[in-house]
């Protein structure tokens, strides 16, 4: 009886023990996972002219982008991964629904037009903050991807200060040229605490 009870205890243990351990994926799974809008690391809201998305980018992810493949030479990988550590990464995505180029969507002069690319390439950042808990944080890092109308969207890349603060994060989008106004998305922090471990060679 005793020896059964014993048992049943160490395969209790063994069941929480596996509960709590993060489950591991290929490489390719990974990419596809944190991309994958079910996971709750891209998070969009659509507007009259314009959807909006912000992605978390997990500095993982940024790494093995990197490298342009999903054989990773692990001795760059983790060396990389410590340069990025000072900082939580993010894209926000501009696309225009009516399939223009942003910068002209729903404009009616030229000027519009170049105000909206000096905004989104020298302005924007001081309307952008990040939220945690009680504290916010101004963005430290915004590189906004011209392409030159080849695309109906443009990518604005963001980096803020890592404060190892574990909570939800609240990206807010003070917009001054799209006729937005205030715009906020939340990535949980239940889903970046659910992000997988990547399975290496």
């Amino acid at each position: 009886m005793k020896q059964k009870t014993t048992n049943i205890l160490l395969l209790f243990f063994v069941a929480i023990l596996s509960a709590c351990t993060s489950k591991e994926i290929t490489v390719s799974e990974y990419l596809y996972w944190v991309k994958n809008p079910e996971n709750g690391l891209v998070v969009s809201k659509e507007f009259e002219n314009y959807k909006i998305s912000l992605f978390y980018k997990p500095i993982e992810y940024i790494a093995i982008n990197e490298q342009r493949t999903t054989s990773l030479d692990t001795l760059i990988f983790f060396n990389r991964l410590k340069e990025l550590n000072g900082f939580q990464y993010y894209t926000l995505k501009i696309e225009s629904l009516s399939g223009e180029d942003v910068l002209s969507t729903n404009i009616s002069t030229e000027q519009q037009y170049f105000d909206r690319l000096y905004y989104f390439t020298d302005a924007i950042e001081y309307n952008l903050m990040l939220e945690e808990n009680s504290d916010t944080l101004s963005c430290q890092l915004c590189h906004f991807e011209r392409n030159y109308g080849v695309a109906p969207y443009n990518n604005i890349d963001l980096g803020f200060i890592n404060t190892g603060i574990e909570s939800d994060k609240t990206l807010v989008f003070n917009d001054q040229v799209l006729g937005l106004g205030k715009v906020k998305f939340k990535i949980a922090k239940k889903d970046i605490d659910n992000i997988p471990n990547i399975k290496l060679n």
